[in-house]
Formats: structure tokens, sequence, C-alpha cells
């Protein structure tokens, strides 16, 4: 008997540890060159159909009220809703013209992606300079900016919205933008195509740009509308109004149907600038609307930039029928496979008009071919980018990141701006995270037991952090190369280390933007990771992120019995996960782990420094925003409150009695030296659990069993604790200072009890 148990438990300890465990459900990718790929295709809006819907009528005041459409908050899209053709254009990309620089670099790129499509990363790699990471020089006159166009970011020219809406005499417009400081700021110019045939006409109000295609053109800006007769020269006044209070940030026009030649089809074009009142005119356009076909880059603007930089908009007309509109067309449609710059409201708090801060932001969306309508469910993994990089660094530089977390392996992935290159997800960045993370679990079927985070650099500490404050939010997470505070630990630490300096750094931790590395040094919050598996990838000869401080964090993990997969890349430094651009390994991980919402047994330490740190960012930036958070629960514990709410720390450890609970095995896992689709040498050590084939599960109870230390508070849900609030509770409450436990029973109400330090028995009828 004891030899056949000895050898069960062998060949379960052999297959969970070999990783068999769970069937892989990710394709092995096709071999392919390595570093060279292709690039992440854009998405598109699929229209499933059309009916009709009432109409709202329009006052040119400004106000937005009487304009009720939904838009797609998905940019480069226009659908028709309730009346309305509604363009959502991409967010942060009002560059204007390229100065030529790109245009000459492209002329030779560009030819090359089309024949062999690997290519493609050339030009990123170089917008990012990159090379130099693998000591390959970049010469200056290679380098480039992210960007296409040349003018600096121009935040009351940057579109948001165009719309277009229709009654029996006149075409309605309304343009939105990223920031309004004035009503006078911003200037937009309409050009319609409203008769058939081709002739070129210099545009006027100062735009410099000419057209083939547009035979009518309109200048949009406060309390001045112009429309032009291109052949004729013949001018017309017509009815403009703005409004840039709050967040409004709206131009409305009216143009009678008649100057376009009454109620039929036209084609139509807009563009943005910066008004000048001195002129009348617009100073040089900076964003383009109606832009179908943007290429997946950083800042979505290379069409754009190219087509401004030889005088024209004229790829981007598109078609508006009047009469469609005043019949209220509204639009049937779902988003398509593929990578979209994704808009969305954010809050007004940590909102601030002018540059990149407005209450409108973004980030990057991939949607995997297998997603189809979202009848079924998928897994979402949040990417988190590096320290400079912005929401779609990931998609444009490291096209493999969406294709092999998202494509391949069949799941949603978001890629959050995290409101900065440098917030460190910190303050309002960490604000941008729980709001991104509410926005596409609302939009999308999303299988929240198969939620994932990870990043590289600044995005892996960002994947520590999260994992570490929200253990019940994801299944699991991946560091890459991520530091494990804010600036870099190097393992040691003693007593008086702080106190030797050297700059400004100590033979123990790395400071960044003025931060406390310290006090934001995840080791202190290792304990809440026992039900959020954790791998981490971290290269042997990394210049920033020194090799033995993650080292002796991973050692922690093992010290805990937790469940962790720890890949050292020996020839691998800070940039060579992005550059070399392979992460099949990591997306299998995700595929092993899931989210248990309601576990057993939870542990939780809410450090009240911790939490101020991430509250307020640490100065991470002059004009940060300090932001209220608390991180005070998980899973079925909640409201646990520090007795000292400003130096304290709470620590929860609490076990439900009512559900089964397996006894587990803490087994090693290994792999390496490579794995299909991930050719750089990796060795891969780590512990995982198995349930134990010779022990037998504790018989279940109506109960619990909870010890707190530092804390004051903590409400419980006997429902996701499986507890029967009808039936007799018994209890067991261990605290080191007084407590109020509160008991949530459901449709009975919360129950208070005040406990006093020691362990207290209750029964609870």
């Amino acid at each position: 008997m004891r030899p056949r148990r000895l050898a069960v438990l062998t060949a379960v300890l052999f297959l969970c540890g070999s990783g068999a465990a769970l069937a892989r459900t990710i394709p092995d990718p096709a071999p392919e060159l390595p570093i060279l790929h292709e690039e992440t295709k854009a998405g598109t809006v699929v229209i499933e159909g059309s009916t009709v819907a009432p109409v709202a009528a329009r006052t040119v005041d400004g106000h937005i009220d009487d304009w009720t459409g939904t838009g797609t908050d998905l940019g480069g899209t226009t659908v028709s809703s309730r009346g309305e053709l509604v363009y959502t254009d991409h967010l942060f990309d009002a560059y204007g013209a390229d100065d030529g620089g790109d245009a000459q670099r492209l002329a030779v790129l560009d030819p090359l992606n089309a024949g062999v499509p690997e290519t493609y990363r050339l030009d990123p790699i170089f917008q990012a300079d990159l090379p130099g990471e693998f000591g390959v020089p970049t010469p200056a006159e290679a380098k480039a900016e992210e960007q296409y166009g040349d003018l600096d970011y121009t935040a009351a020219a940057d579109l948001t919205e165009v719309r277009l809406a229709a009654d029996g005499t006149s075409l309605y417009a309304l343009a939105r933008t990223a920031s309004m400081t004035a009503p006078d700021q911003t200037a937009v110019v309409l050009l319609f195509d409203t008769v058939p045939g081709t002739a070129r006409h210099d545009i006027p109000f100062g735009t410099g740009i000419h057209s083939d295609t547009a035979d009518v053109a309109v200048l949009l800006a406060s309390g001045r509308g112009r429309a032009v007769d291109l052949a004729t020269g013949a001018e017309t006044a017509v009815p403009v109004a703005a409004d840039a209070t709050g967040w409004t940030n709206a131009i409305e026009a009216s143009v009678p149907l008649s100057l376009l030649g009454g109620e039929h089809p036209v084609r139509v074009a807009a563009a943005s600038g910066l008004f000048d009142a001195a002129t009348g005119n617009v100073r040089a356009l900076a964003n383009v609307a109606f832009r179908s076909a943007e290429p997946v880059r950083t800042w979505f603007d290379k069409s754009q930039a190219l087509t401004l930089g030889q005088g024209t908009i004229d790829p981007f007309f598109t078609g508006v029928d009047p009469a469609a509109l005043r019949a209220g067309r509204t639009d049937a449609w779902h988003a398509g496979p593929g990578y979209f710059d994704k808009l969305f409201t954010s809050s007004e708090a940590i909102s601030s008009e002018g540059g990149q801060e407005g209450i409108r932001q973004h980030y990057g969306l991939f949607i995997p071919t297998a997603y189809g309508t979202g009848a079924t469910k998928v897994p979402l993994t949040f990417w988190l980018h590096w320290r400079g990089g912005k929401a779609h660094s990931a998609a444009a530089v490291s096209p493999r990141i969406m294709r092999d977390f998202g494509e391949n392996a069949g799941t949603i992935v978001a890629a959050p701006r995290g409101r900065g290159s440098s917030s460190w997800y910190l303050g309002r960045g960490q604000v941008d995270l729980d709001e991104v993370y509410a926005d596409v679990t609302k939009l999308f079927s999303i299988d929240l037991d198969r939620v994932n985070v990870t990043g590289h650099s600044m995005g892996g500490w960002g994947s520590w952090l999260e994992a570490v404050l929200h253990p019940d939010r994801f299944a699991g997470a991946l560091p890459v190369e991520g530091p494990l505070t804010q600036g870099a630990w190097t393992g040691l630490d003693f007593p008086g280390c702080d106190d030797y300096k050297y700059s400004e750094y100590t033979f123990c931790y790395v400071e960044t933007n003025n931060s406390d590395p310290r006090t934001q040094h995840t080791l202190r919050m290792m304990t809440n990771l026992r039900n959020t598996p954790i791998a981490v990838w971290q290269g042997a000869i990394d210049e920033l992120v020194p090799v033995s401080g993650v080292t002796r964090q991973m050692t922690e993990l093992a010290n805990l019995g937790y469940r962790y997969r720890y890949y050292l890349f020996p020839n691998y430094e800070h940039y060579s996960h992005p550059v070399v651009d392979e992460w099949a390994e990591g997306a299998r991980f995700f595929q092993t782990v899931k989210r248990d919402p309601n576990p057993v047994r939870v542990t939780y330490r809410r450090d009240m420094p911790f939490e101020r740190s991430v509250e307020s960012g640490a100065n991470q930036q002059d004009d940060k925003v300090e932001v209220q958070l608390d991180f005070d629960h998980a899973y079925w514990m909640s409201e646990l409150t520090a007795a000292d709410d400003v130096h304290g720390v709470a620590a929860f450890d609490g076990r439900t009695l009512a559900r089964p609970d397996p006894p587990m095995l803490t087994v090693p896992e290994a792999g390496g030296p490579a794995s299909v689709g991930q050719v750089g040498p990796y060795v891969m050590t780590g512990q995982t659990w198995v349930q134990n084939p010779l022990a037998t599960a504790a018989p279940t109870s109506n109960g619990f069993d909870v010890t707190l230390s530092g804390a004051s508070a903590v409400r419980l849900d006997l429902a996701r604790m499986g507890i029967d609030p009808t039936k007799p509770i018994t209890a067991k409450v261990t605290t080191d200072t007084p407590l109020s436990l509160r008991l949530d029973r459901g449709g009975a109400g919360v129950q208070t009890l005040t406990l006093q330090p020691g362990t207290t028995t209750l029964l609870l009828p």
C-alpha cells in the first residue's frame, strides 16, 4: 500500500512541477526572424446594420446638450447615432505636418516594409533609440521623435470628436478638443466635396494646404464663421459658437445646405489648429479628422503628418448623407479584432485643462480574433509601459506583446497611459489604472477570474504594485525587469544604510523622482500574494535593476511558501526584452493561473506609510495631484482599518471554516533553457502547490478563524466566506488592539461586535 501511495505522489509532483497540470491552449508561434517582427494591426468597427432613432433639434450656442448620439470612443472610427455622424479622433495626436525628415526616411523604409513586413520594426526602434541597448550606435541624423508631426503638441487643437447632423435647411457641425481654456483659441476648417469632378484649389484661411477634391471651405472659430466657394471666391457668413467652460471644449456651427447643393450626399474633411485673432485665420493645422486608416503608432499621427507635409488633407474625406441623418440613422456596431486607441472620460479630481491632463484620457486596447462579438468571456491582460513610454508604446515598438499576450492567447490586452511617462503608477497614475480597469471590464465580456498584469521596467514595478495592492483583482502577475520600489533595491539592508549616501544613492536603495524607496519597497507587502502567483523575468546583467535585489525578493516568496516562478536570463540587460520582443512564455504562464474570488485563507497587510506614498506619488511630477485611496480590502475581507492611520500597519490573516480546504504541498518548479517562441536562454526556478494525496481535508464548519494586528476595524462578508448566517456561527478572533468586527449577514444587515485585545471565541446566533 505504501509504495503505491508513494508512486501516486511522485506522479502528481512530476506532472505539476513540469507545468503539465493545465492543458496548453496557446498555439506554438511559427518560427520567425529574431527582433524583426510585423506591425500590430489596427482594429476597425464592424457595422452590423442600421435603424432610425429620434433626432434632437439643435441650436448653435456651443452647448452640447442637444447632441444626443453616442460615438464609439475608439480613435479613428465613425458611426451614425441618433441622426449624428460621430467621428472619434485619436487622442494626443495634434502634432501637425512632417517637416520632411520623416518622409525622407520612410521613403526607404516603407517600401521595404511592404515587401518584407518584419522590417517594420526598424522605424519604431530608431524612434525609441533602442539599438544602443545592444551596443549598436545610432547616428544622430538617423534618430527621430516618436511623433511624425513637427509642431509642439497643441492641446486646444487636439480633436477628440467631430459630429455632423442635419435638418431640412442646415448641416450642423460640432467639434470638441482635448483642452480649451478660452473660446477663441481653436479654429476648425471644414472642406466639402459637393459636385463631381476635380480641380485644384488653394484652401484659404491661412491653412497652407490645397485640395483637388473640395469645392467649398468653411472656417469655424468663436463668433466667426466663413464659408467660401472655392471656384468663385464668394464668401458667406455662417453662425458659430464656442463653449470653453467646464470640460465642454466645443465649437458648433450650422452651414446652409444651399451652399452644399441641397440635401444630397456630399463628402467632408476637417482639420483644426489655433485661431489667430489678429488675422482672422488659422495658424498651422495640427490635427485632421476622419482618419480611418492610421497605422498603429505611438501617437497615431503618421498618415496625418505625412499628408499635411504634402500640403493636403484630401485622403481623409468621408461621406455624409444629410437626408439619412435627418431621418435619425443609428448604426449597430461592434469592435472587430485588432488594436485601438480607446478613449474614456476620467474624473475631474485628477484632471486639469491644458496639456495632456484633461478629462478625456486613453489607453491601448487589443481585441483578439477569438473575442468575436463578445458572446464568450475572454481573459484580460494589463500591459504597463516602461518609464518614458506611452499608452501605445508596446503596440508600436514591441508588436509581439499584443500578438503573444493577445491574439495567440485569445486575450484582450489593455495598455493604460498611467497619466504620464513617469508617474510610476502612483497618485493619479494609480487612479488611471483603476479607471481603465473599470472601463474595459464594463464594456467588454471579461472573465474576471483570468485578469493578469504585466509590464516592463517601470511597468514591471507597476505589476508588483498592482499585485500587492489588488491581489483579489489579478489571477497572476509578470514583472519584466521590474524595480521592486520606485528606484531600485540592491538586496542589501543593514542599520544605518540610508545614512551612507553617494550622490543620491545608498548601498541599499536607489531613488528616482525624489522617491522614498524604503517606504515604497514592495517587499513590505509580500504577504498579500498568498493567492496571486507571480512570475518574474530578470536579466542577469540588467544595468538598472540589480539582479541581487530581485533574487532576495524572490527568496522571500519562497520562504512564505507562495507560488512563484523566477526566470533568469543570463545574457539580457534592462531593455533586452522589448528589443528581442518575445513574450510567449509569459503568456503561457498566465494560462496556468486562475483567480479564486473567495479563497479559504486570506492574508492582507495594509501598510499606511506605503499607502500614503502611493496616494501622493512621492513627488513624481511638479503638477502632481494627491488622491485619497483606501487599500483596505481583499476577497471577502474589507474595511481593514489601521489603529494608527499615519504610521501604522494593519495585518489580517483569516480562514473560513465553511469551505473545503484540501491539504496542499509546496513543490519546486524548473524550466529552460528556452521554450517555443522564447529563444533567449533562461533558467526558471520556482515553486507551486499540489494537493497532497496522502492527507485528508479537515471537516468544514459554519465559522471562521481570524488573527489581526495593528487593526481597529475589519468587515467580513459571510456569504462570500460560505457561511450560513441563519445558522449558529462559531468563530475565533485574535487581536492585539481593540477591534470593531463587522459581520455582513446579507439581508439581515451588518452585525458589529466590539472585541478587546486577546483571543475571543464566539458563538453567534
